[in-house]
């Protein structure tokens, strides 16, 4: 019984293996008749190519240069060509490569779609509106409601769209750091290099790819770890094989790449899902020692073009191989031995993946984009319509270049020629033996008399020089390469503009009308390449990212061609901006938040990023400001408190002394005729004392004068008979004015 069992199971194996085989050699050979096809029609490519690569080298075809070199003479090469592709990629770098600018962006669609659970829960909402409404007996109509809804979906709506610029602006900084460790930059700087040489050039990404990095650890130990994460690169165009029907990398039946592993490369794929680790161990088995080279014809001197002439010395540690890209109907799919389970319907067109490498298909799986886009993507210096490959900037100047080499090359020789005297020589006359080879100065020509040729033995004359008309002719030439290329010398700091150049108003617009063919090659970058690179991008991170909050309707937008006659302009109009809302008007409008993302924008510009704080530590500041106001008006408002408090009781003072003040002057001046009598009295006391005392100085002798005085003083404050306060009508005599003053007062008639 166990023998049968292990007998079913070896009959299953072998089974299996042969199924696989089976479908290896059928899938190997569809792959391989396709390599085939796409090899022998882009055969005329391949030669446009090489061409193009040797004009920039300032080489020329063999054949061509065999041709010269049998004339003689100069063999010199004018390096135009080279000089117009340096500029063209320079310009393009300085516009697809600007320091602290994106030149992609994510915007939201101007109607962000709703998600229907989003709608379902408004509807919820509104309905629950509507029976409140309802409890509280009030009638709603089905107009009503409509519009209620309306209003509800228009404001989630706007919210929505306020959200998904929100999470546009998110996913924006996570696509750039995707770029940034992928190799975006190194990519693209390579890409511009074909795009400005070949007549086509190919971008690959994203690919999710395992690559190794490194951790950190406790005390900062290095760990080594690996990551999937996306990849880009550029692929040569020497090495993509489009279908012979393909206009663009999605839609031809398939599309090719060359690919070069090695053996450190294939081991590492193995273990890796999509990879048949039974194919590669073979593939290691037959190929790891030995290597596998498919050389092609063009190989030997597109490595010597590149400057890898010695390539073939590692033959031995090179393992060629073939990338499909293609349709295949479900029913062949299953035939190949494709998992049942990923083939939803026979009869419907999947585009696949297959590695093929010798006779082993090492990978074949379903393309993962839900569109089935091709992750190649390509772009042309000048595209041809219903081409796939289009024209290079070597190809639009070959003939200006062809004439200024010949030109060149005749101006060397006739310069070569005219440069110094020809030598006639009369050889009847030259006696034998003589170096007629051999000039200097002071020499002794020893000649004889000829009785038929009396000539001079040695005549001396110059050619004519055609300098000047071969150099007319290479600098009109050498013109209408800026014509062809619109790439004009200007543009790369050439002096000898002349016309309008020689002012800055005429220099701009001359650079102006320049900018329109570079334009438009960059335009056709950013249709290419930006855009769906970007645009993968977003839909990976849309699929497989957990962070919801850069999830939204957005759509992939190159800013390239768009931004590169703005950056100057914006700059300067940003400047002027910021002064322009610099009051209180326009910043009640833009608020803080506009002002600072204002000046974010400028202090990138002045390599400055950092200058300008974030939102959140800007909304920080305002609220920390505001209590500080706060605060300040609450200290403010206590002070007034208190001052107004001050202020009353000072006036509450004030008013009580005023009216102290009142009673007083009351009371004075009912007390006033109290005491004018009082003191008239009191007068009237002092003058009867005064005229008593008076009187009796005046009755007493002179010889008792001084002790009747002092009597009389003893005696004054008696009453006189006859006198007093209690009769009236007798008065005595009248002082005389001398006492009256002498008593310091005036008399009562006085008083």
């Amino acid at each position: 019984m166990l023998a049968d069992e292990q007998e079913a199971a070896r009959q299953q194996q072998e089974e299996a293996q042969r199924r696989r085989d089976l479908v290896e050699q059928s899938l190997a050979g569809h792959i391989n008749k396709c390599w085939e096809n796409a090899k022998t029609s882009k055969a005329e490519v391949e030669r446009r190519m090489l061409d193009c690569l040797r004009r920039r080298k300032g080489e020329y075809d063999q054949a061509k240069l065999a041709a010269i070199r049998n004339e003689g003479g100069s063999d010199i090469y004018m390096m135009l060509t080279a000089t117009k592709i340096r500029a063209a990629a320079a310009w393009i770098r300085d516009i697809l490569m600007p320091a602290h600018e994106r030149p992609w962006g994510l915007d939201p669609t101007p109607v962000a779609d709703i998600p229907q659970p989003y709608v379902q829960q408004l509807q919820q909402r509104v309905q629950q509106q509507i029976q409140q409404v309802v409890a509280n007996g009030q009638q709603v109509d089905p107009q009503q409601a409509e519009a209620m809804l309306d209003s509800a979906k228009e404001d989630l709506r706007a919210e929505v769209q306020k959200r998904a610029r929100k999470a546009a602006d998110r996913h924006e900084d996570l696509i750039d750091d995707q770029l940034t460790e992928g190799g975006w930059l190194e990519g693209i700087e390579a890409f511009i290099d074909d795009f400005v040489t070949y007549p086509g050039a190919v971008f690959k990404g994203p690919m999710m790819r395992r690559v190794p990095t490194l951790a950190w650890g406790e005390g900062w130990t290095p760990i080594k770890t690996t990551e999937i994460r996306p990849e880009f690169e550029r692929v040569s165009p020497f090495d993509l094989y489009p279908s012979p029907d393909s206009v663009n990398c999605d839609d031809g039946a398939y599309l090719i790449e060359r690919i070069r592993y090695t053996r450190a490369h294939l081991n590492q794929l193995r273990g890796v899902p999509g990879y048949s680790e039974d194919a590669l161990e073979a593939v290691l088995k037959d190929y790891g020692q030995g290597g596998l080279r498919d050389w092609l014809w063009t190989d030997g001197e597109r490595q010597t073009l590149e400057g890898r002439g010695h390539e073939w010395l590692s033959g031995s540690e090179t393992i060629d191989g073939i990338q499909y890209w293609g349709s295949a109907q479900g029913l062949s799919l299953l035939q190949w031995g494709m998992d049942p389970e990923a083939i939803d319907d026979p009869l419907a067109e999947y585009e696949i993946e297959a590695i093929l490498i010798g006779q082993h298909v090492v990978r074949c799986v379903i393309n993962r984009d839900p569109l089935g886009t091709r992750p190649y993507h390509k772009a042309s210096y000048q595209p041809v319509p219903g081409s796939f490959w289009g024209q290079a900037i070597a190809e639009l100047m070959a003939d200006i270049q062809d004439t200024c080499n010949a030109t060149a090359r005749s101006l060397i020789n006739n310069l070569a020629i005219s440069s110094g005297p020809q030598v006639d020589v009369n050889t009847d006359r030259i006696q034998p033996g003589e170096d007629i080879t051999s000039f200097h100065p002071w020499k002794i020509w020893k000649t004889t008399n000829s009785f038929t040729n009396n000539d001079p033995a040695v005549r001396f004359f110059a050619p004519p020089s055609n300098a000047a008309e071969l150099m007319g002719v290479y600098e009109k030439f050498e013109t209408k390469a800026d014509d062809a290329t619109n790439i004009p010398r200007y543009t790369y700091g050439n002096e000898k503009v002349g016309g309008a150049g020689n002012t800055a108003s005429g220099l701009s617009m001359l650079m102006e009308s320049a900018n329109k063919g570079i334009k438009d090659a960059v335009r056709h970058i950013d249709r290419g390449v930006i855009r769906r690179v970007i645009g993968g991008l977003w839909l990976f991170n849309m699929q497989y990212s957990d962070d919801q909050s850069i999830k939204g309707d957005c759509k992939a937008v190159p800013r390239g061609s768009s931004a590169m006659l703005q950056r100057e302009q914006t700059q300067a109009m940003r400047q002027q901006f910021l002064g322009m809302t610099a009051n209180e008007t326009d910043m009640g409008i833009i608020g803080v938040p506009g002002r600072a993302k204002l000046l974010r924008a400028l202090s990138q510009q002045l390599d400055m990023p950092d200058l300008v704080p974030d939102d959140r530590e800007i909304e920080a500041r305002m609220a920390q400001q505001q209590k500080a106001q706060q605060a300040a008006q609450q200290a403010e408002q206590q002070s007034m408190q208190v001052e107004a408090q001050e202020k009353q009781a000072d006036a509450a003072k004030a008013k009580a002394e005023a009216e102290q003040t009142q009673a007083e002057t009351q009371h004075d001046q009912a007390m006033a005729p109290l005491e004018q009598r009082k003191l008239l009295a009191e007068i009237l006391k002092l003058v009867r004392e005064a005229n008593g005392n008076q009187q009796a100085g005046m009755e007493s002798p002179g010889s008792a004068q001084p002790e009747r005085r002092g009597q009389g003083a003893d005696q004054a404050a008696q009453p006189v008979p006859g006198t007093g306060p209690g009769r009236t009508g007798a008065s005595p005599a009248a002082p005389t004015s001398r006492s009256a003053a002498g008593a310091g007062i005036s008399s009562p008639r006085m008083a």
